[in-house]
C-alpha cells in the first residue's frame, strides 16, 4: 500500500505540476476565477494566461518511466475495488508518460492550459483546463471499468458532480473525491464530514465567498511588493495557517479543523494551542513572518519551447523581524563568480566570521526575548536556551576573516580501461575567500603536517602539491595551490586555473549565504558506467533514463529588504534524437 500511495502523488504531482498564476485573466463565463477563491485559502498558485503545456511536455519528456515489478503486482493483487481504481489511475499515469501526445489525450489537456490550486478551509481544490467534457471522463470509466469502483452522481447548486467515496474500514471513516466539469474546466476537489455543504459550493462554483482573492487584491499586493511579473505567483500564507491552529473560527480552516475535534475527539493537540496566549502570540510570530511567496521578475525567466524550456523563479519567505533579518544579512558572505557560470557541478557556502558570531547571539537573543505564556512557545524556549551558541562562537573564533568557500568542477574524465576507473583528468577549483587568507592557511599548517613546510609565494604562483597529498591511486590528477589576492585556491586542470586567477583582483564582498550548481549529463554520463558495473540488472535498466537527461540547475539563498531569498534557475533540453524526430 505504501508504494500505491507513493506512485499516486507522483501522479498527482505530476498532473498539478504545471499551475502558476495570472490574476488579470478571466474563464470563458467571463467572470475572474479568482472571485470564487477565498480570501483566507491558506496557499495559492495558478496559470490563468496561456502556458504552453504542448512545447512544454516536448522539452521535459524523456524516456519512458518504468514501473517496478512489485508494483504492477500490487497493483494486480488488490482485493479492494477503491485500491483497485487507484492502481489504474496510477497505471494510466505511467503509460501516459511514455509521449507528450499520449499525455495530453489521457488527461484531456489542450496544447496552451490554464489552471490553479487553493484551498477552501481544509479542502485543496484544483481547477484546470480540458479540451473536452468526454475525454475528460474518460479515463475515469476506463479505471471504474478495471476496478469495479462505481462513483455516486450528486449536484451542489447546478453543478453536477462526480464522487468517489474512499474509506478506512478500521476507523470508519470516509472521504470523497469530487469531480467536475463546466464550461471548459475540471475541477478537483475533497469532501468529507469537516466541511458543510456550502464550502462544496463554493469549491465547485456554486457560491462567491464574501471575500474573495479578487476583491481583496492579494496577489496585486505581492507582485507590487516583490517586483514579480503577474503571470507567475504562488504564495503560503503562515497568517492564515496560525489562525487556523489557534482560533476556534477565525477563518474556514479553523471551522473545518473544530469539527474535527468534535467528531472525532482527535483535536487534543489544539487544546493547547487555542487559548488566549497561544492566539496572541503565535500571531504576533506569523506577522513577523507572514507568507512565503514565489515568481518571477522578468518576462525572460520563462522560455518555453519544444527545444528547452528554462525557469528562473524566486521565492521569499517574508520577514518583518528586522532584529533576525539584519543578522542575518550582515553575515552574508562570498559566492565567488566562477560558480555563476555553467558548472559541471559547484558549491559555494557565503558566510562572514568577522559578523558570524554577534549574528548568531543577536538571532538567538530574539528567540528568547519573549517571556512566551503559551505552552508550546515556553517549551521551545527552554530548549532554545539549553544550546547556547557561546561555545560555538569559540570556534569560529579560529576563522575571523573568512568571507565564503567555493567549489567549482568544469570537467573529469574516468579511465575505464583497467579494473578499477581512473580520473584521469579533473578541472576544478576550490577557494577560500578572507579578509588576510594566509593567515588561514598558516592555522590549517597546524592541523595538515604536509603542510607544515610549505611556503607560499605572495606573488600568486602556484605550487604542485602532488607529492605532498596522499593522493589515492585512483586520482590521477595534479593539485595546485596558490594566493591569489584576497583567495586561497587550490586547482587542478586549465579550466580551473583560469577561475583560479580570475579571482586574483576580486574583492570578496557580501554577495550571498549559499550557491548550488549541477550539470546532470555532464556529471552523469561519465559516472554511469561506474554505477551500472556494480548495480543489479534490473537498476542498472532504470538508470538509462538518466542518460538522456540534459538538465541544469542553479539554486542561490540570500536576503533581501523582503525577507530570505531563494532563486533558482533550471534549463532543461530533450534528447538530440527526439529533438530530430519532431
Amino acid at each position: 500500500m505504501r508504494n500505491l500511495l507513493i506512485a499516486g502523488a507522483v501522479a498527482v504531482a505530476g498532473a498539478a505540476g504545471y499551475m502558476l498564476i495570472q490574476p488579470q485573466s478571466q474563464d470563458g463565463a467571463g467572470v475572474s476565477p479568482l472571485a470564487y477563491v477565498p480570501a483566507d485559502t491558506v496557499f495559492y498558485s495558478g496559470q490563468l494566461e496561456p502556458f504552453p503545456l504542448k512545447d512544454y511536455l516536448r522539452a521535459t519528456t524523456f524516456a519512458s518511466p518504468q514501473m517496478s515489478q512489485d508494483l504492477l503486482e500490487e497493483f494486480d493483487d488488490q482485493s479492494s475495488a477503491q485500491h483497485r481504481f487507484l492502481g489504474s489511475l496510477v497505471k494510466a499515469y505511467f503509460i501516459a508518460a511514455e509521449s507528450e501526445e499520449r499525455f495530453q489525450q489521457t488527461f484531456a489537456l489542450p496544447d496552451q492550459v490554464k489552471g490553479l490550486s487553493y484551498a477552501v478551509g481544509l479542502m485543496p481544490v484544483i481547477r484546470y483546463q480540458v479540451t473536452d467534457e468526454a475525454a475528460f471522463w474518460a479515463l475515469f470509466n476506463q479505471a471504474e471499468q478495471e476496478s469495479g469502483f462505481q462513483h455516486r452522481a450528486g449536484t451542489a447548486g447546478e453543478q453536477a458532480y462526480r464522487a468517489y467515496r474512499f474509506s478506512d474500514e478500521k476507523s470508519g471513516r470516509s472521504i470523497e473525491l469530487i469531480l467536475a466539469y463546466a464550461d471548459g474546466w475540471a475541477t478537483w476537489t475533497l469532501n468529507s464530514a469537516l466541511n458543510e455543504p456550502a464550502d462544496l459550493e463554493v469549491a465547485l462554483l456554486q457560491s462567491a465567498p464574501a471575500d474573495s482573492l479578487e476583491s481583496a487584491g492579494v496577489l496585486a499586493g505581492i507582485a507590487k511588493q516583490h517586483g514579480f511579473q503577474s503571470q507567475a505567483l504562488s504564495y503560503l500564507d503562515h497568517r492564515q495557517i496560525v489562525t487556523g491552529l489557534t482560533s476556534t473560527d477565525g477563518n474556514r480552516l479553523a471551522k473545518m479543523l473544530s469539527r474535527a475535534q468534535d467528531q472525532n475527539n482527535a483535536g487534543r493537540g489544539l487544546e493547547q494551542l487555542r487559548t488566549p496566549e497561544c492566539q496572541s502570540e503565535f500571531g504576533a510570530m506569523a506577522a513577523n513572518w507572514p507568507r512565503t511567496v514565489a515568481g518571477i521578475r522578468n518576462k525572460d525567466d520563462m522560455q518555453i519551447t519544444p527545444e528547452r524550456s528554462f525557469m528562473r523563479m524566486s521565492m521569499v519567505v517574508e520577514s518583518n523581524n528586522k532584529v533576525v533579518m539584519d543578522a542575518l544579512t550582515s553575515m552574508q558572505g562570498y559566492i565567488p563568480e566562477y560558480l555563476q557560470k555553467a558548472q559541471l557541478f559547484g558549491i559555494g557556502l557565503g558566510i562572514d566570521m568577522n559578523n558570524f558570531s554577534p549574528a548568531l547571539g543577536a538571532i538567538w537573543n530574539d528567540m528568547l526575548e519573549p517571556a512566551y505564556q503559551c505552552q508550546p512557545l515556553r517549551q521551545m524556549q527552554t530548549a532554545v536556551r539549553q544550546s547556547n551558541p557561546a561555545a560555538l562562537a569559540m570556534f569560529t573564533g579560529m576563522a575571523q576573516g573568512l568571507k565564503g568557500i567555493g567549489l567549482g568542477v568544469q570537467d573529469f574524465t574516468l579511465d575505464m580501461s583497467g579494473p578499477a576507473p581512473v580520473m584521469t583528468a579533473l578541472q576544478g577549483v576550490v577557494s577560500v575567500s578572507a579578509d588576510n587568507p594566509m593567515v588561514l592557511f598558516n592555522i590549517a599548517q597546524g592541523f595538515v603536517p604536509q603542510l607544515a613546510q610549505l611556503q607560499l609565494p605572495a606573488d600568486g604562483s602556484a605550487l604542485d602539491l602532488s607529492d605532498m597529498l596522499p593522493l589515492p591511486p585512483e586520482l590521477d590528477v595534479q593539485p595546485m595551490l596558490a594566493l591569489k589576492g584576497k583567495h586561497l585556491v587550490l586547482y587542478a586542470g586549465e579550466q580551473g586555473e583560469q577561475a583560479a586567477n580570475q579571482l586574483a583582483t576580486v574583492e570578496p564582498v557580501s554577495n550571498g549565504i549559499l550557491n548550488f550548481s549541477v550539470d546532470y549529463k555532464k556529471m552523469l554520463t561519465p559516472l554511469l558506467p561506474v554505477i551500472e558495473m556494480a548495480a543489479e540488472p534490473e537498476v542498472a535498466a532504470e538508470l538509462a533514463v538518466l542518460k538522456q537527461l540534459d538538465m541544469q540547475v542553479q539554486v542561490d539563498l540570500g536576503t533581501n529588504p523582503q525577507g530570505i531569498e531563494i532563486r533558482s534557475e533550471a534549463n532543461i533540453r530533450p534528447p538530440a534524437q527526439q529533438t530530430a524526430a519532431q
